[in-house]
C-alpha cells in the first residue's frame, strides 16, 4: 500500500484567479463542477486500490463530511512548504512509501497511479514528468514550461514518491531544497554548482544529470520517471485551468454513463 500526503495550504492567488466569490480564500476551495478542487484530487486518490492512508494539510476548513466519507484526515497547516510536508510525513510516521503530491490535480486518475506505484523505479526519491508530445495532444491550447534537453522537452509533475524515512534522516537538505526557490539566482547556480547551471543554459542538461544532482544534494537515491499520464503535470494554477478540467471532467461522466 501507498499512503498519500496532499499538500492543500496556502492562500489562492486573488490575480490569478479573478471573478471568484472573495469569500474563497483558499485555493483548495476553488469549486470545480460545485466540489472543491481538493476533494476531486482525493477522488482520484480513492479510486486507486493501492492507496491507504490520506493525508491532507491545509486549513481546517477543508475537513468536511465529503472527505471524511473518502477516509481523508484533514491536519492543519504550518506554514511553507517544508513546514506542511513535515507535518504531513509525521502524521504517517510508520508509513514506508508516500505519494506527496498537491492539492490542485482535480483530473487525476487510477490509471495514472497504477501506472506509477508498478512502474516506477526503485529509489529514495521518484519524481514523475511527461514529454511535451504527450502533453500537447491533449492539451495544445494550455500554456505550459517546457525544460528542453538533448532527450526531449518535458515538464515536471506536481507530485513525487518518497521513502518518509529517508526525507526525515535527511531533512536539512531536504528544507534546504525545497526552500531553494527564495533564493536570487546567483545563490541558486551556487547551490547546484557551475556544469549543471551551465548544461541547464546551455540546454544539454539530460534528466540523469537531475537524477545525479538530487542524489547528492539530498544525499539519497532520486530517480526520473516518464509518465504518459498528463493529468499528473496538469495542476490548476488559473482560471482557465478551471475552465478546462471542468471540461474534461464532464466529458469523462459521459463516457462513463455512456
Amino acid at each position: 500500500m501507498v499512503d498519500a500526503l496532499v499538500l492543500s495550504g496556502g492562500a489562492m492567488e486573488k490575480e490569478r484567479f479573478r471573478g471568484f466569490d472573495p469569500a474563497i480564500a483558499r485555493k483548495a476551495q476553488i469549486p470545480i463542477l460545485g466540489r472543491p478542487m481538493v476533494e476531486w484530487t482525493v477522488r482520484g486518490l480513492r479510486s486507486c486500490p493501492q492507496i491507504g492512508r490520506i493525508i491532507v494539510v491545509g486549513d481546517q476548513s477543508l475537513d468536511t463530511p465529503a472527505l471524511r466519507e473518502l477516509d481523508a484526515t484533514v491536519i492543519p497547516e504550518r506554514g511553507d512548504i517544508s513546514e506542511n510536508l513535515r507535518a504531513g510525513l509525521q502524521a504517517l510516521p510508520d508509513a514506508r512509501r508516500v505519494l506527496v503530491l498537491s492539492g490542485d490535480l482535480p483530473l487525476l486518475t487510477r490509471a495514472a497511479l497504477e501506472d506509477l506505484f508498478g512502474n516506477a523505479p526503485e529509489a529514495d526519491v521518484v519524481f514523475p514528468y511527461v514529454e511535451r508530445a504527450d502533453v500537447l495532444r491533449d492539451f495544445p491550447n494550455r500554456a505550459w514550461i517546457f525544460a528542453p534537453t538533448p532527450e526531449g522537452a518535458f515538464t515536471g509533475c506536481s507530485a513525487a514518491l518518497v521513502r518518509p524515512d529517508v526525507l526525515r534522516d535527511r531533512w536539512l537538505w531536504v528544507e534546504e531544497l525545497l526552500n531553494a526557490r527564495r533564493r536570487k539566482p546567483w545563490q541558486l547556480a551556487m547551490m547546484f554548482g557551475f556544469s549543471f547551471t551551465l548544461k541547464l543554459c546551455l540546454r544539454r542538461l539530460r534528466v540523469a544529470d537531475v537524477e545525479q544532482k538530487l542524489s547528492s544534494l539530498l544525499h539519497l537515491v532520486g530517480r526520473g520517471y516518464r509518465t504518459r499520464f498528463n493529468e499528473l503535470a496538469l495542476d490548476v494554477d488559473k482560471y482557465s485551468d478551471i475552465m478546462l478540467v471542468e471540461r474534461v471532467l464532464q466529458q469523462r461522466e459521459r463516457v462513463g454513463s455512456s
